[in-house]
Protein backbone atom coordinates (compact mmCIF):
# COMPACT_ATOMS: atom_id res chain seq x y z
CA UNK A 1 0.00 0.00 0.00
CA UNK A 2 1.51 3.46 -0.77
CA UNK A 3 2.40 6.13 1.81
CA UNK A 4 0.47 9.13 1.56
CA UNK A 5 0.65 12.25 3.10
CA UNK A 6 -1.70 14.86 2.75
CA UNK A 7 -0.61 18.76 2.41
CA UNK A 8 -3.93 20.96 3.93
CA UNK A 9 -4.51 24.34 1.58
CA UNK A 10 -7.35 27.07 3.04
CA UNK A 11 -4.48 29.39 2.75
CA UNK A 12 -5.11 33.33 2.05
CA UNK A 13 -2.76 35.09 3.06
CA UNK A 14 -2.29 39.16 3.37
CA UNK A 15 1.02 41.06 3.95
CA UNK A 16 1.61 44.44 5.33
CA UNK A 17 2.69 45.72 2.18
CA UNK A 18 -0.90 44.71 -0.27
CA UNK A 19 -4.29 44.18 0.12
CA UNK A 20 -3.99 41.39 -2.29
CA UNK A 21 -4.45 38.19 -1.02
CA UNK A 22 -2.88 35.38 -1.94
CA UNK A 23 -5.13 32.25 -3.09
CA UNK A 24 -3.89 28.90 -3.09
CA UNK A 25 -5.25 26.94 -6.43
CA UNK A 26 -4.64 23.05 -5.78
CA UNK A 27 -4.19 20.65 -8.81
CA UNK A 28 -3.09 17.85 -6.74
CA UNK A 29 -2.29 17.95 -2.57
CA UNK A 30 -1.43 14.78 -1.92
CA UNK A 31 1.93 13.42 -2.08
CA UNK A 32 2.74 9.55 -2.37
CA UNK A 33 5.35 7.62 -2.34
CA UNK A 34 5.18 5.09 -5.16
CA UNK A 35 7.13 1.58 -4.83
CA UNK A 36 6.71 -1.58 -2.72
CA UNK A 37 8.40 -1.24 0.71
CA UNK A 38 8.85 -4.32 2.91
CA UNK A 39 9.37 -4.48 6.66
CA UNK A 40 12.26 -5.68 8.54
CA UNK A 41 14.63 -3.29 6.23
CA UNK A 42 15.48 0.48 6.92
CA UNK A 43 14.41 1.94 3.51
CA UNK A 44 14.17 5.53 2.07
CA UNK A 45 10.72 6.43 0.41
CA UNK A 46 10.90 9.43 -1.99
CA UNK A 47 8.46 11.49 -3.88
CA UNK A 48 10.65 14.53 -5.70
CA UNK A 49 9.06 16.56 -8.56
CA UNK A 50 12.96 16.81 -10.48
CA UNK A 51 11.90 12.89 -11.26
CA UNK A 52 7.97 12.67 -11.76
CA UNK A 53 4.60 15.35 -10.98
CA UNK A 54 2.39 12.88 -10.32
CA UNK A 55 3.39 11.87 -6.95
CA UNK A 56 3.93 15.50 -5.81
CA UNK A 57 1.83 18.31 -4.27
CA UNK A 58 0.51 20.31 -7.51
CA UNK A 59 -0.75 23.69 -7.17
CA UNK A 60 -0.83 27.31 -8.72
CA UNK A 61 -1.28 30.91 -6.17
CA UNK A 62 -2.94 33.69 -7.68
CA UNK A 63 -1.60 36.85 -6.60
CA UNK A 64 -0.54 40.45 -7.49
CA UNK A 65 1.46 40.23 -10.87
CA UNK A 66 5.33 40.78 -11.24
CA UNK A 67 5.57 39.92 -7.36
CA UNK A 68 7.89 37.45 -5.59
CA UNK A 69 6.53 34.67 -3.56
CA UNK A 70 8.08 32.22 -1.10
CA UNK A 71 6.76 28.91 -0.07
CA UNK A 72 7.69 27.53 3.23
CA UNK A 73 6.95 23.97 5.49
CA UNK A 74 7.33 24.34 9.19
CA UNK A 75 10.24 21.79 9.92
CA UNK A 76 9.51 18.38 11.97
CA UNK A 77 7.07 16.59 10.61
CA UNK A 78 5.59 13.38 10.91
CA UNK A 79 3.41 10.62 9.13
CA UNK A 80 1.16 8.52 11.85
CA UNK A 81 0.68 5.23 11.41
CA UNK A 82 -3.08 4.55 11.21
CA UNK A 83 -3.60 1.59 13.86
CA UNK A 84 -0.35 2.31 16.15
CA UNK A 85 1.37 5.34 17.76
CA UNK A 86 4.39 4.79 15.32
CA UNK A 87 5.45 7.89 13.75
CA UNK A 88 7.78 8.28 10.48
CA UNK A 89 9.55 11.63 10.36
CA UNK A 90 9.68 13.62 7.15
CA UNK A 91 13.18 14.13 6.40
CA UNK A 92 13.38 16.49 2.99
CA UNK A 93 11.16 18.92 1.51
CA UNK A 94 11.78 19.37 -1.99
CA UNK A 95 10.57 22.61 -3.75
CA UNK A 96 9.78 22.21 -7.67
CA UNK A 97 8.13 22.35 -11.44
CA UNK A 98 7.88 26.39 -10.82
CA UNK A 99 9.62 26.50 -7.82
CA UNK A 100 13.16 27.24 -7.04
CA UNK A 101 14.85 25.11 -4.77
CA UNK A 102 14.55 27.26 -1.67
CA UNK A 103 10.98 27.85 -2.83
CA UNK A 104 10.88 31.03 -4.12
CA UNK A 105 8.29 31.73 -7.37
CA UNK A 106 7.00 34.99 -8.96
CA UNK A 107 3.36 35.91 -9.89
CA UNK A 108 2.80 36.36 -13.56
CA UNK A 109 2.01 39.25 -15.59
CA UNK A 110 -1.62 37.23 -15.38
CA UNK A 111 -2.10 37.01 -11.76
CA UNK A 112 -0.89 33.61 -11.23
CA UNK A 113 2.40 31.40 -11.19
CA UNK A 114 3.62 28.96 -12.60
CA UNK A 115 2.80 25.27 -11.52
CA UNK A 116 3.90 24.82 -8.22
CA UNK A 117 5.19 21.37 -6.71
CA UNK A 118 6.61 19.96 -3.11
CA UNK A 119 7.39 16.56 -2.82
CA UNK A 120 9.07 14.83 0.33
CA UNK A 121 11.97 12.27 1.73
CA UNK A 122 11.11 10.01 4.61
CA UNK A 123 13.17 7.13 6.03
CA UNK A 124 10.70 4.00 6.95
CA UNK A 125 12.59 1.93 9.52
CA UNK A 126 13.35 -1.56 9.76
CA UNK A 127 11.59 -2.07 12.83
CA UNK A 128 8.48 -0.04 11.77
CA UNK A 129 4.90 -2.09 11.44
CA UNK A 130 3.19 -2.27 8.21
CA UNK A 131 0.59 -0.13 7.58
CA UNK A 132 -0.75 2.87 5.61
CA UNK A 133 0.71 6.10 7.66
CA UNK A 134 -0.59 9.63 6.61
CA UNK A 135 -0.65 13.25 8.07
CA UNK A 136 -1.36 16.61 7.23
CA UNK A 137 1.44 18.87 7.19
CA UNK A 138 0.86 22.50 6.46
CA UNK A 139 2.75 24.79 3.84
CA UNK A 140 2.66 28.82 4.35
CA UNK A 141 2.56 31.02 0.72
CA UNK A 142 4.00 34.58 1.61
CA UNK A 143 4.75 37.47 -0.39
CA UNK A 144 8.64 38.05 -0.29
Amino acid sequence: MPLKVAFYLGLFLLTHQSCLALTIVPENMDITFPGIYLSGRGQNAVSNPTHSQLYVVRFYVDGEPGRKITVTVPNNQYLNHDKSSRKIKVRRIFYGCGLSKRGRAKINSNGRSKLLCIGAKIRIGAKFPAGSYSGTIPFEVNYR
